[in-house]
C-alpha cells in the first residue's frame, strides 16, 4: 500500500514537472527563432518582420518572410547558451526533487478552510492579542507556506519520538519567543545551551539542577515546604512526591497508598509549622514516632491533623510499618545527600528562590533532573506546580483574569522528569489564565504511564494545539491521526489477460484510502510535523529549527560562550515583582 502510494505521488510529481518542461520548452523555441530573425534581420539590413512572434512564426511558414542568413548563427549562439542553462536547471530541478518529501504532495489532498485557518496564521484573528508579539511560531504550512502561531490563549500538547528535533524546533523557538517570565524541564542540559544566553540578558536565568546534568551549583536555594502553608497544599505536594515516585505502570494499593500520602502530608505541615527543612520530614518517618510533631501541630491549631498523626502511630506494628514505610518511600530521593543543598537554607547569604516573584518577572528557570534511580524527579514536579500555582494566583489577581502578559511553559520530557497526576485537569482553563503550557511527550504510553488512558485522552482532548511530529509506532495512536486527517479518491488501474486474439484489457477503478496512512506517518520525515488544532483541519507543517530562524546569531553565540558552572542568576533583574516584555 505504501509503495503504491509513493509511486502514486512520484507520478504525480514527474508529471507536473514534464508538464512544466514542455510548455516551458515551446516558449522558448518561440522566443529563440523571434530573437534570431530580429536580429538576423538587423545585422543584414533587412526589413524588420513582424512583431507578433504568432505572425512572424507564420510568415516564416508560407515564406512570406525570409530566414536571414545571420540567423543561423545567431540562433546557434542561442542554442550553446540554453544548453548551458538546461544544465543549470536540470541540477536544481534535481535537487529539488530528491528533496522534496512525499508527504508534501499528500498534504495538498488534505481538507482546507483558509478562513478558519486565520486564527493561527493571522495575529489579528487570534482570539488573545496583547501587545507582547504574534504568538509562538510552530512552523510553516506545507502547502500555503504561511507561518503557523501558536496564540497566547493556547495550550499544547506535542508527540515525537527521539531525535525527531523537539528541542530546537519546538522547546527552545518558544522559550526565546516568550515575552514574560519561562519556565521549562527537561532530562538534557541541551536547552540550557541553546537558550540561557539570550535570555540572560535583560533578565535573570536560574538553573535547578540537583543532578549535575548542566554542571549546576546550588548558588541558590527553593524550599518545597512554601506549598505546605495549610494542609491542602501539603496534601498537594505529598501527592505530587508520591506520583512522581512511582514506578510506570505501577499499581496503587487501595489502603497503604492513600494512608501514606496522608500521613506525608501531615508531616510535611507540620515541618512548615516548625520552620524545619524537607530533609527532616524523612527523618521523622524513619524514627516512627515522634511526640513533638503531634504537639507543634496542636499548637498550630490543626488539631484534627495532630489526632490523625497520633492515630497512625498507635496502630498495630505491622500496619504502622506498612504506612511510614509507604509514606518514606515516597520521598526516598530525600536520602541522596546531593539534593540537600538546594532545597535547605544553609545561612550563607545564598538567594533563595520565590515562585511568587518569579511568576511576576521576565526571568527564565531550567529545571534538569534525570529518570531512573536517584532521579530528583519529585523535586521538579514539585517545582513546576509551585511555579504554575503561583502563576494561577496571580492570574486570579490580574485583570480579566488572566496574567497580562503570558508565562510560556514548555515541559520537554514531562512524562520522565515531571509526574505530575493533575496536570491533564489544568489544560482546561490554564490558556484562558495566560498560562502556555506545551507538555512533550515521545509516544502516547508515556502519557498513559503517568495519567493513565483517560487521563493522557483529557489532556490530548483539552489541548488547543495538537502536534505529532514522527517517531512513532504506536498503531492505534496513528490510527486516530490517520482518521481526522480524512480520506482521498485514489485511481487503481487494473490489467487483465485474455486467451486468443482479444489480448489484455486494462480498467481505472477509484477508492477511498487515507490520505496519511498508519505508514506514511511512522516514517513522517524529519522537519514535518502534523498540526491538530482546535477549529480547523489537520495541516502538514514545515518546523523550523532555531539554529536557522531569526535568532540563529543570538542562538550561537549562546552556544560558544555557554558556561555553566554557576546557576545563580545570570544578571539582576530590575523587572523583579513587575510584568515587562523581555
Amino acid at each position: 500500500m505504501t509503495r503504491a502510494r509513493n509511486r502514486i505521488c512520484q507520478n504525480t510529481m514527474t508529471e507536473e514537472l514534464y508538464a512544466t518542461i514542455a510548455i516551458g520548452a515551446v516558449i522558448a523555441l518561440v522566443a529563440l527563432v523571434w530573437t534570431s530573425v530580429h536580429v538576423g534581420a538587423s545585422i543584414d539590413h533587412l526589413v524588420a518582420p513582424a512583431k507578433n512572434p504568432v505572425v512572424l512564426i507564420l510568415d516564416l511558414v508560407r515564406k512570406k518572410t525570409p530566414w536571414p542568413v545571420a540567423a543561423t548563427f545567431v540562433a546557434a549562439a542561442e542554442l550553446v547558451a540554453a544548453g548551458v542553462l538546461g544544465i543549470a536547471v536540470a541540477m536544481v530541478v534535481s535537487h529539488y526533487r530528491s528533496r522534496r518529501e512525499v508527504v508534501d504532495v499528500l498534504a495538498k489532498r488534505l481538507p482546507r478552510n483558509a478562513k478558519a485557518l486565520r486564527r493561527y496564521t493571522d495575529p489579528q484573528h487570534a482570539p488573545v492579542a496583547p501587545e507582547v508579539g504574534p504568538g509562538l511560531a510552530l512552523g510553516r504550512d506545507v502547502v500555503s507556506g504561511q507561518v503557523i502561531r501558536q496564540s497566547w490563549e493556547d495550550v499544547a500538547a506535542i508527540i515525537a519520538g527521539a531525535r525527531t528535533g523537539k528541542t530546537t524546533t519546538q522547546v527552545a523557538p518558544a522559550i526565546l519567543a516568550a515575552p514574560g517570565a519561562v519556565y521549562t524541564c527537561s532530562n538534557k542540559r541541551d536547552v540550557v545551551d541553546l537558550t540561557s544566553g539570550p535570555r540572560g540578558k535583560n533578565a535573570a536565568v536560574w538553573i535547578f539542577d540537583p543532578q549535575a546534568i548542566a554542571n549546576g551549583r546550588p548558588t541558590w536555594w527553593w524550599n518545597p515546604l512554601d506549598m505546605a502553608s495549610d494542609l491542602a497544599g501539603a496534601r498537594s505536594l505529598a501527592g505530587l512526591f508520591a506520583a512522581a515516585s512511582r514506578p510506570p505502570g505501577a499499581q496503587r494499593d487501595a489502603y497503604f497508598d492513600p494512608e501514606g500520602e496522608e500521613l506525608l502530608a501531615i508531616l510535611l505541615l507540620a515541618a512548615r509549622l516548625s520552620d524545619q527543612p524537607l530533609t527532616t520530614v524523612y527523618q521523622w518517618l524513619s524514627t516512627g514516632r515522634n511526640d513533638r510533631v503531634v504537639s507543634r501541630l496542636a499548637s498550630g491549631g490543626h488539631e484534627l491533623a495532630a489526632q490523625a498523626l497520633l492515630d497512625v502511630m498507635n496502630q498495630p506494628d505491622k500496619q504502622r510499618a506498612g504506612v511510614f514505610g509507604t509514606a518514606r518511600k515516597n520521598v526516598s530521593f530525600l536520602a541522596d545527600p546531593n539534593l540537600g543543598d538546594w532545597i535547605t537554607d544553609r545561612h550563607d547569604n545564598r538567594p533563595r528562590f520565590d515562585t511568587d516573584a518569579f511568576a511576576a518577572s521576565t526571568d527564565t528557570l531550567y529545571s534538569l533532573s534525570k529518570e531512573g534511580p536517584g532521579s530528583a524527579g519529585p523535586l521538579t514536579a514539585a517545582l513546576t506546580a509551585a511555579v504554575v500555582l503561583s502563576a494561577e494566583r496571580l492570574a486570579a489577581r490580574s485583570v480579566g483574569g488572566r496574567l497580562e502578559v503570558p508565562m510560556v511553559c514548555p515541559l520537554d520530557e514531562v512524562a520522565n522528569v515531571c509526574r505530575w497526576r493533575e496536570l491533564p485537569d489544568l489544560y482546561s482553563h490554564y490558556g484562558s489564565r495566560g498560562i502556555i503550557l506545551m507538555s512533550f511527550l515521545q509516544s502516547w504510553s508515556q502519557g498513559v504511564d503517568v495519567w493513565g488512558e483517560q487521563g493522557m485522552r483529557k489532556l490530548w482532548g483539552a489541548a488547543n494545539i495538537r502536534l505529532y511530529g514522527g517517531g512513532s509506532n504506536e498503531q492505534g495512536f496513528l490510527d486516530d491521526i490517520s482518521s481526522v486527517c480524512g480520506e482521498m479518491d485514489t485511481r487503481q488501474l487494473t490489467t487483465s489477460y485474455n486467451g486468443g486474439r482479444q489480448g489484455q484489457s486494462r480498467s481505472y477503478a477509484t477508492r477511498r484510502e487515507p490520505i496519511f496512512d498508519v505508514a506514511t506517518l511512522a516514517a513522517l520525515p524529519r522537519g514535518r510535523a502534523v498540526l491538530m488544532a482546535s477549529g480547523i483541519d489537520p495541516v502538514l507543517i514545515r518546523t523550523e529549527s532555531v539554529l536557522d530562524g531569526p535568532y540563529s546569531q543570538a542562538v550561537r553565540a549562546s552556544l560558544a560562550t555557554a558556561s555553566l558552572t554557576d546557576a545563580l542568576p545570570s544578571t539582576p533583574n530590575p523587572n523583579r515583582g513587575k510584568r515587562g516584555r523581555t
